[in-house]
Formats: structure tokens, sequence, C-alpha cells
């Protein structure tokens, strides 16, 4: 029960964070226009790609030693301090550095608004570290409470610095800054007992942390290039404002995976925690109820998508509903992949992961290349969607080795999962009727 209370929990604050969420991006792409729209998503972009250049997948071995109780409180929190300074100054240091090689792709972006965006990768790693210990003690509700705050923090600073100042670019990047800095602060009055600095981390914590970590690193990297590849490709192949249509497309798919991702750090948790038997019973039925819910979602994007950019967005933005059709079909068998390796990952073999995803990038690039100068956007979210099919494909087949299941054991809802839905749907029905009879014995007994 304690999953279920997480995951439902963790669902309820991603249907807020989808609206407000949903909310930035209006006010941030009707204020800016495509164009604009395009450049913020280039220098975010630089944040995002030194962020998973530099956190070197610490987090991930932080979460599991926390989980396992198999190192100090205090020597990994002081870790995480080191290691984000540490990781993220060589990081911001490598881009500056081979900045010749790559400053096409941020032509006519402001420089100071660049060196603004690659210092906030540092905050970000110190951050993802904090988060990834809170999930490690199962600390669900405080993750949900730094998400809200992040996002609303980040939706009021568009409010104040893109709408009302009207400080465009610049107004971006500041209230990504104050929605880093407030989630940082979060995190730090959530683990305040524990965070008190310990200067010997112990050989034993760094050599284990770097072993677990990099394969988890190489992962993200490679997740991360293979979801934001196509933009750079666009920019190269196309133009800024073709990045806008394009981004704004993927915002709204990826808006859909804030549901399955509500159950991603309490089954990291519970898996890590719970005994073998219970293991793959938890990630099932994650991956089934997560495939039909979006399905559900795609299809409603396929009636809608078009009548809600436009009276959302804008008529301007009009030409991202096309990219948008031709990301659903990754977006809805992402998933697989994301639950399956966290679930393998939880178990110490985040290898997989790291194999399915050079599969995808590899193929993700080759059908970029191809796709987009002849296609444009749209040839750029097909490649998405079948480098993400990849994907699915090679974790489901990694899972299924290292489990007794089979295909119909993922898919099909099976006896004793319906005799769960029935009871819990019939508990929740005995509450409902209980509360309107309390409530209508209170009403009638007033004077």
């Amino acid at each position: 029960m304690s999953f279920l209370r997480h995951t439902l929990s963790t669902f309820a604050t991603q249907v807020i964070l989808i609206v407000i969420g949903m909310a930035t991006g209006i006010i941030t792409a009707r204020v800016l226009g495509p164009q604009l729209k395009g450049q913020a998503a280039l220098l975010t972009m630089i944040t995002q790609l030194l962020f998973m250049a530099g956190s070197m997948g610490l987090g991930s071995a932080f979460s599991f030693f926390i989980a396992k109780k198999r190192y100090g409180d205090r020597q990994i929190l002081s870790a995480a301090l080191g290691g984000a300074l540490l990781f993220g100054m060589v990081s911001v240091a490598c881009f500056y550095v081979t900045y010749p090689m790559h400053a096409t792709v941020w032509s006519g972006i402001s420089s100071t608004l660049i060196f603004y965006t690659a210092l906030l990768a540092i905050l970000s790693i110190y951050t993802n570290y904090l988060t990834r210990i809170v999930v490690g003690y199962g600390r669900i509700y405080s993750m949900n409470i730094a998400s809200l705050v992040y996002y609303t923090v980040n939706f009021l600073g568009t409010v104040i610095l893109v709408m009302i100042l009207q400080y465009g670019l610049a107004g971006v990047i500041g209230s990504l800054w104050m929605a880093s800095l407030a989630n940082m602060l979060v995190f730090l009055i959530v683990l305040k007992d524990n965070i008190r600095p310990v200067w010997f981390w112990g050989r034993g914590l760094i050599r284990e942390s770097l072993s677990y970590g990099i394969k988890s690193h190489a992962l993200l990297l490679i997740n991360f290039l293979n979801n934001r590849i196509d933009m750079l490709l666009i920019k190269h192949f196309v133009d800024d404002t073709a990045v806008g249509y394009y981004s704004l497309a993927v915002g709204m798919a990826e808006l859909m995976w804030l549901v399955p991702d509500a159950t991603v750090a309490s089954l990291f948790s519970g898996v890590a925690r719970s005994e073998a038997s219970d293991r793959s019973l938890i990630t099932l039925r994650t991956v089934r109820w997560s495939l039909i819910f979006l399905v559900i979602l795609a299809l409603a994007g396929i009636l809608f998508g078009r009548l809600f950019i436009g009276l959302l967005y804008g008529q301007e933005f009009l030409p991202a509903f096309l990219p948008f059709l031709g990301l659903l079909p990754g977006i809805c068998l992402f998933p697989l992949f994301k639950l399956l390796t966290i679930d393998l990952a939880a178990r110490g073999y985040p290898g997989y992961g790291t194999v399915a995803s050079a599969v995808a990038l590899v193929t993700n690039v080759t059908a970029n290349i191809l796709l987009i100068p002849r296609f444009g956007i749209v040839g750029a979210a097909v490649a998405t969607s079948v480098s993400c099919s990849c994907m699915a494909v090679v974790s489901l087949l990694f899972f299924l080795k290292e489990t007794p299941y089979q295909l119909r054991d993922i898919f099909v809802i099976g006896c004793e999962e319906r005799i769960f839905i029935a009871s819990n749907i019939r508990r929740t029905k005995e509450k409902i009727r209980a509360s309107f009879s309390r409530f209508l014995k209170n009403y009638n007994s007033r004077p």
C-alpha cells in the first residue's frame, strides 16, 4: 500500500505540474513567438547537455546506496556537494574549450545568456543529486513538494519576467534560475539533519559511486542525445523557427510522460527495498497501466491536438501539429523502456539500459540525417518514434531474459489484477457512500 499511496500522491502532483507546465509554455510561446521560442529551446539545451555530461550518473548511485544503507548519510550528502561542484565546473569548462566547434548552433543568441545558462548546469547537477537522495530515503512526498515548488516558481518567474517585464530570453533564463534555487532550498530543508559536511568520504564510496554511476551516466547521456539530437540537426538543416515549432511539439508530447513518471520514483525505491518476488509484479503493473493511459492520451491528441494548439498557443504555432502526431508512437512506447530499465537498474544492472539507448541513438541519428532534409520537422518526429520503438524492444528483451515472464504477462491484465482493481473500486465506492451518508446526517442534524 505504501507504493500505491506514493504513486497516487505523485500522480496527483503530476496532474498539477501538467497544468502549471502548460501555462508556463503557453505564456512563453505567445510572448516570444516561434523564432525566439526556438532560441529558448536551444538555450535550455545547453543546461541539459552540460548536466547530462557532468552528472556522471552519481545521483543513481547515491539513491541506491541510501536505499541499501550501504554508506553513512552525511558521507553521501557531502560527496553529492563535492561531486556537483567538481563535475559541474569541468563540464562548463569543456563547453567553452570546445565552443569554436559548435558555435554555429548558438548563433544569434547573446553570449551572456549562454554563460548563465551553462552555469545553471552546476546547480542542476547538485539538485539532481539531492533529488535522488530523497528518493533513496523513500520520501516521495518531499520530492513531490519540491517539484511543485520548482514548477510554481518557474511559472511565476515567467509571468513576471517574460510577460509583464518583457525581458524575453533573459526572462526565461532568470525564471529557470529562480526555480532551481527554490527547488534546491526545499531539498536542503528536508535533509537539514544530515547536511553537516564530512570531509573524508572513504575510498569505497568514491570507487563504488563512480563504478555504478558511470553505467547510469552513459545511459543518461545517450538518452539525452537520443531525445535532443533532432533539435540540433533541425537547427543545422533548417532554422530557429523550425526549432520553435518542433520544441512545442516535443513539449506537448513529453507532458504525456508526466503520468508514467509519477510511478518512476516510487518504482525505484520500492524495487530496491522489496523482496525478489515483488519486483516484477510492481514493474509489470506499472508498465501495463502506463501504456494504456498513454494510448488514451494519444487518441485524444490526434482528435483535439490541432484545436488545442490553435486555441492555447496561437495560430502561428499550427505547424507544430504534424510533428506532434509523428512523435506519438514513440511517446507511447518510451515508458516501456524507461520503467523496465529502472527496474533493472534497481537490481544492480544499469548497463542494460545503456545498450538499448546506444542502439536507439545510432538509429535516431541515421534516421534524422535521412529524413530532416526531405521532410523537415515531421521527419525528425518520425525518426524519434523509430528510435523510441527500438529502445522499447531491446529493453523488453533484456527484461524477459532476467525474469520468468512472457509477453502476455506484460500486456494482458491477469485475473489477480482484475480482482485487485475491482476490490479497490468497491472500497472506493463504499468510502464515498459512507462519506456522503455522514454529510447528510450532519446536514440534517443541524438546527
